[in-house]
């Protein structure tokens, strides 16, 4: 199935290119322009809310962790950034011409300045500061801004604060016990579980992305126990699988494997969603992505199973360290690990809801995330070895050598990383591939001022960013 992306604009001008695009409701003072997924529209009545990660009305079922919300009045619209910012808003105003929009999807952007008032321009360089995208003149929403546009005056009045930043309350861990650390969060990884599946309607079933590695492991190891009817795929590349490891807690829990092998023509072609989706160009972000992208964009895993990962495991409980002298490099390591994948869009909810199907990451959800934070980093790496406490807790629930395995994930970069790397030093010339990432989004900013949002042929938009490049 291909593709179509689902997004949300509010602005306080007409943006006639988006019509044909999606539903459009005139308010008035608010054009609001909504293409949720099928069967959704915008509520009838005003005020109404909605919730960014799905773009339908919020659940009202009670959350440690609300979600970003955009509410929209007859003459104000309020934007409310979760905590976890996992699914970005963008904003761009003009202030001259008292003009503002906000969107859900960096790719709008063509479509949405020109009828701001504004050019389309590439942001020169990296994009630097935590607002930044690679469009000049769109920032992302910060994560806890809340950001108001009202009627006054006969013009708009912008209000924007900053709340608290509930990840920075976690500069002194206090559990200290390895085996009770790790209990803890597999206990609370267990009600993530259920709390998924009673979400979900009845008879869902249900697929975990299954490397060799103790993260996704334990939550397999979670669904399956609890009773889901999950099933495992495992990936492999020209680079190297973990098909062996995974087969073996697989064996353990009763449940057959289903290996993916993807080859590196798949992997590569796999690079313009995976910008355009995360809507940056930061190697490591993209390089991490592509797996996913691949499992996703040749439909590896079938579309009716909701899908669980390990991914956010790494972030939280220490799994990408570097050496450190002192405890609070540790804790400094893991903050700024939280702080940018809130601005890297790695864990946004777009690609899935493109496609129509449903992923979640148990170890980002804020129970999971806050025991993991409260976690000193002598329990998480001890006797050299990384998540010694969620180890230490999975070794009395599994053989001690699908516990305590060493492993590279391939999903992190290792073999896969290296051999995108020197594939795209092949075509383009250069080991800068961040180059290469950042022609394929101009390539896409050129197509989506079309109106075609989702890269059709990614081959033909390669040739043309390795063109690019290689003209530099």
């Amino acid at each position: 199935m291909a593709p179509l992306s689902k997004w949300c604009v509010v602005t306080n001008v007409p943006v006639p290119a988006l019509a044909p695009l999606a539903q459009c409701a005139d308010l008035g003072d608010l054009w609001v322009h909504h293409r949720g997924p099928a069967g959704t529209a915008l509520p009838g009545t005003l005020p109404f809310t909605l919730d960014v990660r799905t773009l339908t009305a919020p659940s009202a079922a009670p959350s440690a962790a609300p979600a970003s919300t955009l509410r929209i009045d007859g003459d104000a619209v309020t934007v409310r950034i979760s905590a976890l910012n996992e699914d970005p808003v963008y904003y761009a105003a003009n202030r001259l011409r008292g003009s503002f929009a906000y969107f859900t999807d960096l790719l709008l952007a063509p479509l949405v300045l020109p009828a701001l008032g504004l050019p389309v321009e590439l942001t020169p360089g990296v994009p630097s500061g935590e607002r930044a995208t690679l469009l000049r003149g769109v920032e992302r929403l910060r994560h806890g801004t809340v950001s108001r546009h009202r009627r006054a005056d006969g013009g708009w009045l912008r209000e924007s604060t900053d709340r608290h930043d509930p990840v920075s309350d976690f500069r002194d861990p206090h559990r200290d016990d390895a085996l009770a650390a790790g209990e803890a969060q597999l206990d609370a990884l267990a009600a993530e579980i259920t709390r998924i599946r009673e979400a979900e309607p009845a008879g869902a079933g249900y697929a975990t992305l299954l490397s060799g590695g103790i993260d996704s492991g334990t939550v397999t190891y979670l669904a399956a126990t609890a009773g889901l009817p999950v099933t495992p795929y495992s990936v492999a590349t020209p680079w190297g699988d973990e098909l062996d490891d995974a087969a073996e807690l697989c064996a353990e829990l009763g449940l057959e494997l289903r290996p993916v092998h993807l080859s590196e023509d798949e992997i590569i072609a796999s690079v313009p969603e995976a910008v355009r989706w995360l809507g940056v160009a930061d190697p490591e972000v993209v390089e991490v992505a592509l797996t996913a992208t691949s499992v996703q964009r040749l439909a590896a895993v079938p579309a009716d199973r909701v899908v669980l990962t390990g991914y956010g495991s790494d972030l939280i409980n220490a799994g990408l360290y570097r050496p450190f002298d002192h405890r609070d490099d540790l804790i400094d390591q893991v903050l700024s690990a939280v702080d940018r994948t809130r601005l890297s869009n790695e864990l946004s909810n777009r690609m899935p809801l493109a496609y129509g199907t449903t992923t979640h990451h148990p170890f980002w959800a804020w129970p999971v995330m806050r025991t993991a934070l409260e976690t000193t980093p002598e329990c998480k790496v001890s006797a050299g070895r990384e998540k010694f406490h969620l180890r230490t807790a999975m070794g009395a629930r599994v053989p001690e050598q699908i516990a305590w395995r060493r492993k590279i994930a391939v999903h992190h970069g290792g073999g896969l990383q290296q051999g995108v790397m020197r594939r795209l030093e092949k075509e383009t010339g250069t080991a800068r591939r961040e180059l290469l990432y950042q022609a394929c989004f101009a390539e896409l900013v050129d197509r989506a001022a079309e109106g075609e949002l989702e890269p059709v042929d990614p081959w033909a938009l390669l040739e043309r960013a390795v063109r690019r490049v290689r003209a530099q």
